[in-house]
């Protein structure tokens, strides 16, 4: 039985008008009841998608409920013998853009998977467009009667599992997973909440499956290179455009060339309506500086969405005098702390440091940390041994050693612990965190030297039962000192903290992603990060588990000579393939690329065109062209098989004055 659309339905419009209206189309295979089948109907026959999306109806049964539902729904839909299934298929193999299983109890054979298997972005990778909904948490629980396995097994929770399909039972990549907790529910109650979580996440994957995102990541280091890949992977990415990367991660997307001019408003005024004709659904912002210009403020204003603080919770991290009102205001432990403020604290009758010391000196007996008030790329910190030591430094502070961002300077009570960074999620009323992380700030092995924006990191840092608990109180405290005060961003919240005898004290907020942990911290993630964002951008956190991997992850920085103050460029960097060997990641932060045919890299100066083609790659090299150069990144089940290959890589790949520590991977306590 077959219901056909009718002639005016099938009249074909022009090339043009094809091309600007043509719907996406689906093809839902169901066995039986088809209420799956019927919740996304509805889903799309909203006003919004009317004229976006066909769906048709596939059935192996002639009883089957779903005919009914798609009679009523009016949907053509066509009864086809599973035996027929290949021959029928096999001719509309481009018809549909995604082929959705709703209680389709069949296993599909290689040669049907196979006519939905198409080429991914730009050719990088295959994407399959068979996707299928299963009432457990994959990997348990696959087959048959799924909800009820999981109820008879006494499982704490089960939930739901949408995945590509593969030949194989419930196998496949996993698209998004739901959970529910089993608790006192009966059977029937459980079946209840699995089938309403059914309704709502089906429409909305397919949905974002069908309507792909175009997303513009601002930034170009190993940060960025590692938010890049892990963009990249998603389902739900139609086109990767990136300001300014790196040579060492362009072929990862489409590069927007942004030159600043002077003028930051206007550059980012400029950008964003680049942005709008590039139809980019999603600005995400890597580092520090363009949210404090108010980068986020300016791409929301043109309707481009933005992962990132507006201009003034970026104040958490651009000016620590704001964030010790913050915590203050909402009894967030911190240090003790005093501001000084410009010249009147460095003239020559000012009292002001010798008193501020005096007060550190009669409350704690050990001279302050010394912070610039403004950001200064993770350097404005010094810790002194002696208080002449103290005064000495905190004048050149105040006196610009780090510009304008020192010239209001803070004195902070020294606290003892173990530092550990936990990043957050945070889109105006969900608050939702990574695995807290550690990263390695000092230049030199046994955390000693000067202060850099990070040697290294890894994750999970390792925590006792209490402190976990800790963090876990000190995380519902943020939750309500944004809530309180309004925060309304859509953007990530580092948090550095201090695990002191006396709990968790906040040492300073950064309000993006940090770098390095992001390298580490991205291996653990499971919960694909564009969907992250979307939720976010929707303000729809609440709605999504995040799902971390029991792996460790360890990430070792590379620098060249002369790293923070003055790191030497233009060292040949040579076997990078030592990566591959010992099946470790490469991000690449401070690097550029030179053609082959061009003189050795001691003979020039470096200087490379605006704009390369990727043709242009071929058989280039890479110099060094920062102060961090590479980052090794390795995650397993065991810390230390991880630990030794990045070591061993870090052996083998080698350019003129590299530097790098060689204790990652151990616990310090400051």
């Amino acid at each position: 039985m077959q219901k056909q659309p009718s002639k005016a339905q099938n009249t074909a419009p022009s090339k043009i008008q094809a091309k600007k209206t043509a719907p996406k189309k689906i093809l839902i295979f169901a066995s039986g009841n088809g209420s799956n089948f019927e919740a996304i109907v509805k889903h799309f026959q909203q006003k919004a998608f009317k004229a976006k999306v066909n769906i048709k109806l596939l059935t192996d049964n002639k009883n089957a409920y779903a005919i009914q539902r798609a009679k009523k729904l009016n949907i053509p839909y066509f009864y086809v013998p599973f035996e027929n299934l290949y021959d029928f298929l096999k001719p509309r193999a481009k018809e549909y853009n995604l082929y959705v299983l709703a209680g389709y109890m069949r296993i599909l054979p290689e040669k049907i998977l196979k006519l939905g298997t198409v080429s991914g972005i730009q050719g990088q990778k295959k994407q399959n467009k068979f996707i299928n909904i299963h009432p457990s948490l994959l990997p348990e629980f696959k087959g048959k009667n799924a909800i009820r396995q999981a109820f008879d097994a006494g499982a704490e929770k089960t939930g739901v599992t949408i995945h590509f399909v593969e030949k194989k039972v419930d196998s496949g990549k996993i698209i998004v997973q739901k959970s529910v907790a089993i608790g006192n529910k009966t059977l029937a109650e459980l079946e209840k909440s699995i089938h309403e979580i059914e309704h709502k996440i089906y429409p909305e994957i397919i949905e974002n499956l069908l309507f792909k995102k175009n997303i513009l990541l601002f930034g170009g280091g190993a940060r960025e290179h590692a938010l890049a890949q892990k963009l990249s992977e998603s389902p739900f990415l139609d086109t990767l455009y990136m300001a300014n990367p790196n040579d060492g991660f362009k072929y990862l997307g489409k590069t927007i060339e942004f030159t600043p001019s002077g003028d930051t408003r206007a550059d980012f005024y400029n950008l964003a309506k680049k942005a709008r004709k590039l139809n980019i659904n999603l600005l995400v912002v890597g580092p520090e500086n363009p949210l404090f210009e108010g980068i986020a403020d300016i791409f929301q204003n043109e309707g481009i969405r933005t992962i990132g603080a507006d201009k003034k919770w970026a104040n958490l991290e651009g000016s620590k005098s704001f964030a010790k009102n913050f915590m203050l205001k909402n009894s967030i432990k911190t240090a003790d702390y005093r501001v000084l403020e410009g010249e009147a604290a460095v003239s020559k009758h000012s009292t002001q440091i010798k008193e501020a010391l005096e007060y550190f000196k009669a409350e704690y007996q050990t001279p302050p940390v010394i912070k610039a008030d403004g950001a200064a790329l993770g350097k404005g910190v010094y810790l002194p041994e002696r208080f002449k030591e103290a005064e000495f430094e905190i004048k050149k502070f105040l006196e610009g050693k780090f510009g304008e961002a020192s010239k209001k300077t803070i004195l902070e009570e020294r606290l003892f612990g173990k530092e550990i960074s936990l990043l957050s999620f945070w889109d105006g009323k969900t608050l939702l965190s990574f695995p807290p992380a550690q990263d390695y700030k000092r230049l030199l092995d046994g955390n000693i030297g000067k202060n850099t924006g990070g040697m290294g990191s890894i994750a999970p840092a390792k925590i006792s039962a209490k402190e976990q608990k800790q963090l876990e109180e000190y995380q519902n405290n943020l939750k309500k000192a944004l809530l309180k005060e309004n925060a309304d961003f859509k953007g990530i919240i580092y948090s550095g903290l201090i695990l002191t005898k006396k709990g968790v004290h906040v040492l300073e907020y950064n309000m993006r992603f940090g770098d390095p942990e992001t390298q580490v911290l991205l291996e653990l993630l499971d919960t694909d990060l564009l969907y992250i964002f979307l939720k976010m951008s929707d303000k729809k956190l609440d709605k999504i588990d995040l799902k971390f991997n029991k792996k460790k992850a360890y990430c070792m920085v590379l620098a060249s000579e002369g790293y923070p103050d003055s790191p030497k460029k233009g060292a040949q960097i040579k076997n990078l393939e030592a990566a591959e060997k010992y099946n470790c990641k490469i991000y690449f932060a401070g690097v550029s690329k030179i053609n082959k045919h061009q003189k050795s890299a001691q003979e020039q100066d470096f200087s490379l065109p605006a704009k390369h083609k990727a043709a242009d790659y071929a058989g280039d090299t890479f110099i060094t062209n920062g102060g961090r150069v590479l980052n090794i990144v390795k995650s397993a089940f065991s810390g230390k098989i991880a630990l030794d290959k990045i070591y061993k890589t870090a052996l083998e790949i080698n350019f003129d004055g590299k530097i790098y520590r060689k204790d990652i991977g151990k616990t310090y306590k400051s």
